[in-house]
């Protein structure tokens, strides 16, 4: 999965918030981590933007702010898989 834009960005984001309690070994939990590298490598693709994003948004959530397996929400500090 790439994400190409912002709005796919924004929904990814969103979309893993709601998945990052799904039990191991379930089609939620693959999904997530698919949605997890795919917010990865965009973020490492946009690095330097404003954190608002391309488009000046504001509000959105980013990866750093949700809560992963219980942890602060660091999303560079997960393993890659």
């Amino acid at each position: 999965m790439k994400l190409t834009n912002h709005d796919e960005y924004s929904a990814a984001v969103q979309r893993a918030a709601a998945l990052s309690d799904a039990p191991e070994g379930t089609e939620q939990a693959a999904e997530f981590r698919t949605l997890t590298e795919a917010i990865r490598l965009w973020d490492e693709e946009h690095e330097g933007e404003s954190s608002q994003g391309p488009e000046g948004e504001t509000g959105l959530l980013r990866p750093d702010d949700l809560p992963f397996s219980g942890l602060p929400g660091n999303l560079g500090k997960l393993r890659k898989s």
